[in-house]
């Protein structure tokens, strides 16, 4: 199933899980897993509403404390907002699928790599705060776990409304978009709306750039559902973000998940081939997916060197940054391109050596099992034995499963 974001009259995080939700997604299910995230504290409350005449559903985590109601802070934060590995731990630990930490996980590293570049230091060190609470901790689980409700493969989005004006936030006022919504919101297409106020919510803009393959016009598909999520306010817009629900027009290859990525490279003819490994070290870091280097020969017949690394969309700069400083090149070719991937998940068996973690992919039915190589060169490290002992030792675990 494909799902294509409008944000009509703007996109928050509650606004997202509404929209989900009115189009059919269980809340019952939704809630179920959101306990094993933050058990209590708090309470879903679905209303139906109407904005400039459309009906939708409107989502709200109530939690004291955190919506200026009575009650007890949240333990999340201290009011002085919490970390990224704090966050990160909490979904870590919950009892959500391991896909679903994983995409959850990636919407948090994506705001925290924003607001470390608006602050001028290191994500670990980032504080979040409105988007740090409980309750858009459980917006952006409620949005992954509603995704696979409804069987959600692929998910693209329209340009993106900002408003006018400025928003009051922790620090003081900004100008809108605020500083980190406004680094979230690069590369992605959006429109002066011509309305005062924030339109699009941080948690919302982290969200739709990290999961979102392609923001644009609606792709080629056939409906076969509808949902509206609501804001709290109403204006010259509806304050509603739609989302339509279908298949596409034409079918992905394998049952692979189609998605883009940069594709980042360099030319280096003037540095010594030992500087590579640091610099291939730190793309991985900072999050590339892949990194590779090919030998080439450029003009006047010079031997080179060509670095390449493919990236998520949203790390596409901070892998460029890294190419720029840890080598001697002074430019980084970036292009967009499509691939296919299969689901992928990695869990823990036992194996003669002890747990070892091993990477399930599969797709249209095909389904392959391989032990991590990390976790495979330890071992062979720590029991001094050749590294294939170890992997047939722990394929023929996998084989008698």
């Amino acid at each position: 199933m494909i799902a294509h974001l409008e944000a009509v009259g703007g996109a928050a995080g509650n606004m997202l899980l509404g929209a989900l939700v009115d189009a059919g997604a269980e809340l019952d299910a939704i809630e179920e897993a959101l306990r094993t995230v933050v058990a209590s504290g708090w309470t879903l409350e679905r209303t139906r509403v109407t904005r400039r005449g459309i009906a939708a559903t409107a989502i709200e985590i109530v939690i004291p404390g955190e919506d200026g109601r009575p009650g007890t802070a949240s333990a999340t934060s201290d009011g002085h907002g919490v970390r990224l590995a704090d966050v990160l731990a909490i979904v870590d630990a919950s009892g959500l699928k391991q896909s679903q930490k994983d995409r959850a996980a990636r919407v948090y590293r994506t705001l925290g790599a924003a607001e470390a570049r608006v602050h001028g230091t290191a994500i670990d060190a980032i504080h979040f705060h409105e988007v740090g609470a409980t309750d858009a901790i459980l917006d952006v689980a409620g949005f992954v776990v509603a995704c696979d409700v409804l069987g959600i493969e692929e998910l693209t989005c329209s340009p993106l409304p900002i408003g006018t004006g400025e928003i009051a936030m922790t620090h003081g006022r900004y100008p809108n978009p605020p500083p980190a919504t406004a680094e979230l919101l690069r590369g992605i297409p959006t429109y002066d709306a011509n309305v005062a106020g924030e339109l699009v919510t941080p948690t919302a803009a982290a969200i739709l750039k990290s999961l979102c393959n392609v923001f644009g016009g609606r792709p080629e598909m056939t409906v076969s559902s509808i949902g509206y999520g609501a804001g709290s306010r109403d204006g010259d817009l509806p304050n509603v973000t739609r989302v339509s629900i279908g298949t596409p027009l034409h079918a992905r290859a394998d049952g692979a998940a189609r998605s883009e990525v940069s594709v980042l490279e360099a030319n280096v003819d003037d540095m010594s081939p030992q500087f590579f490994e640091l610099a291939i070290e730190r793309l991985f870091a900072a999050g590339a997916l892949d990194v590779w280097i090919s030998p080439v020969t450029m003009k006047k017949g010079r031997p080179a060197i060509v670095i390449s690394a493919i990236a998520p969309l949203e790390l596409e700069a901070a892998c460029a940054q890294i190419l720029l400083r840890e080598t001697t090149t002074i430019g980084v070719r970036v292009r967009t391109e499509r691939r296919y991937t299969m689901e992928r998940a990695i869990r823990s068996v036992d194996s003669l050596f002890g747990p070892i973690r091993v990477k399930d992919v599969r797709s249209n039915g095909t389904r392959r099992t391989m032990p991590e190589y990390d976790d495979v060169l330890r071992i062979a490290r720590e029991h001094n034995l050749p590294i294939q002992t170890v992997y047939r030792a722990v394929e023929a675990a996998l084989e008698e499963r």
